[in-house]
Parts: structure tokens; sequence; C-alpha cells
């Protein structure tokens, strides 16, 4: 599906235009353009290279799903991947388990002088809502331009992820506290799990901060210098997520050293038991392994009472070393 916004330099807003009217305001660079491939058909893929005339590589690009953002200049028009979080994702702590969802979708975007060319396969929410906005406030939208356009998508883009580092938070903050809490081996797939994809997110925003640096100093004609403070700003957000990620990193490693320390502390303590109740043996242990070596000459060999003695003299010595052990407050 296509979808077409034209603001014509007059002012005018006009929607769902024929090819010959989409290659006319391309030649024009005049005014701004907006197309949006949703779900293309393959005769509308071909659109890209008939109505735009977009490298080939770029094409076969948007038809390729890519999980890290990149930026490519083809002298006429930019190239962007960038992604954004799928709100149909849900983490499944089972590693048994296989999600059929990826926790991020691709978004491909064509920057030219007077267009903006987005494609993708999945539904952003965000970009719909763009979308309507521009539909009901064009001037607000396309004022300033194609690259000032471009940036309200990316921008967009980028603030949808606060939403997902603030949950990875809440989850690592709620695992930290059930470890705490119950110390459960359990627990411990969820958590390496949660980390695994605070450190792919952060590799990720990483690679976006690189490509907006790109764009910000790289010399394209479709970006004007006026428009880099406000792809600063979007710097601004990604620094601000990474370093939320880092916090939420640190979080998580804390958890696991928590539940290290907890099994430390438990099998310390399985230890000091099982020592305790071998230290206990041994009055037991040697005094019957030497009474037991037969000599002639024992005491209280013949005595009637000899084994409740032998047997009392075993229990006293185990008190004894009870009472020691408390003492030395080794147990």
């Amino acid at each position: 599906m296509i979808s077409t916004l034209y603001r014509t330099p007059d002012g005018a807003l006009k929607q769902n235009l024929t090819e010959d009217e989409v290659r006319s305001a391309v030649r024009s660079k005049e005014g701004v353009l907006w197309v949006d491939f949703y779900k293309p058909t393959p005769e509308e893929i071909f659109a890209l290279d008939e109505l735009f005339g977009f490298h080939p590589l770029a094409i076969e690009d948007c038809q390729h799903v890519s999980q890290f953002p990149k930026l490519d200049d083809f002298g006429a028009h930019l190239f962007l991947i960038f992604l954004a979080p799928n709100p149909k994702f849900k983490p499944d702590t089972d590693p048994e388990k296989i999600s059929t969802e990826e926790p991020v979708l691709e978004l491909d975007m064509f920057l030219g002088v007077n267009f903006v060319v987005t494609y993708h396969i999945s539904p952003l929410p965000f970009l719909n809502g763009l979308l309507e906005r521009a539909k009901r406030d064009p001037k607000r939208v396309f004022n300033r331009g194609a690259v000032f356009l471009a940036h309200d998508i990316l921008d967009a883009a980028v603030d949808q992820f606060f939403a997902m580092v603030a949950k990875f938070q809440d989850e690592a903050e709620e695992a930290e506290e059930n470890l705490q809490k119950t110390g459960s081996e359990e627990l411990l797939p969820g958590i390496l799990e949660l980390k695994r994809r605070v450190i792919r997110l952060r590799r990720q925003m990483s690679d976006h901060r690189e490509v907006i640096q790109h764009l910000i100093r790289g010399n394209h004609s479709a970006v004007v210098p006026e428009s880099h403070i406000y792809f600063r700003n979007i710097l601004d957000h990604l620094n601000k997520i990474e370093d939320d990620l880092d916090v939420c990193r640190d979080t998580i490693d804390n958890a696991r050293d928590v539940y290290l320390a907890l099994s430390n502390v438990r099998t310390n303590q399985v230890m000091k038991v099982l020592t305790l109740v071998f230290a206990l043996s041994l009055p037991f242990t040697v005094m019957t392994g030497w009474f037991g070596m037969n000599f002639d000459h024992l005491p209280f060999k013949e005595h009637p009472h000899g084994p409740w003695v032998y047997t009392a003299v075993m229990t006293l010595c185990a008190v004894a070393m009870i009472y020691w052990v408390r003492v030395k407050h080794w147990f």
C-alpha cells in the first residue's frame, strides 16, 4: 500500500497522487513530498526505481530485514535504515520457547531535496500518527522542508525506545528483588535473557548515534545546516538511552552478584552443618575404635555397666565440643 502526501509550493496539500504527479513533484524539487510504502507489492516496489530512480542496492536493502541501522549517500538521495521498538513484542523467559516477534522493527527511508520516502513491512503506530498529523496540519509538518520531516520521523522512532528501556529497568529491578527474596536458580535464565536484550539494544543505539553523527557531519545536499541542531537533539536522546541501558545492565549484574553471594552463603551454611556433624561424631568414632581393638586390659571391660559408661563419656565429650564451638562463635 502506498500513501502519498504533497504540499505544493503555494501551500496546498494533495493526497493520493498519480505516478505522473509524483514524478513531476520529484523533478520540480519544490514543495515537500512524502510517500509511505507499507507492505508494498512487487509492482509497487518497482515504483522505487521507476518514479524516484533510487539506487538498486538501496532498493535491495529495503527487501531484506536488517537488525542494525545504516546510512548510505548515493548523491541524489540519502538512504537510511532505522529501527523502532515492536509494540507486539513480548519477551519469554523460557529458553525453550522462541518468540515469533522481533523486539525491533525496520524502517527504511529515502531522503532527497524535496521528498521523503518511507518503507516498512510492519505496522508502525508512531509513523501512522505522523501521517494523520500531516493530513490535519500540513503546514506544521511540511513547512520547514523535507529534511525536517525526516527529523520528525527519526525523532519519533527514537522516542519509542524510552518506553522499552523503562520496561527493561522495571524487569531488572524486579528480578533483583526476587533474587534477594528467594535466591531461586529458576530466575537466572530470565535474567540472562534480559541482559542479552539490553546489550543488543545498547549496540543498536550506538549504531543509531553513528548514523545521526554522519548525517550531521557529512556534506549532504539534502541536509541543510539549519537542521543540524535538531538532529543533535536526537543525539541527546540516544545518549540518554545509552546511559539508561548502562544503568539497567549494572542492575542486572548486581542481581547476578546477589544470587552468587546467596549461593555462597547457602553453601557455607551447609558445610558448617556437615562439619559440625562430623566433629560431633569424632568422640564416638575414636572411643569405639579404640575399645574395639580387643586389648586384654581395658577399663570397665568386665564391669556390668561398662557400655553405658562408655556411652556417657562419649556423649559428654560431644556436649563439651558443642559448648566449645558456641563459646568460640563458630556456629
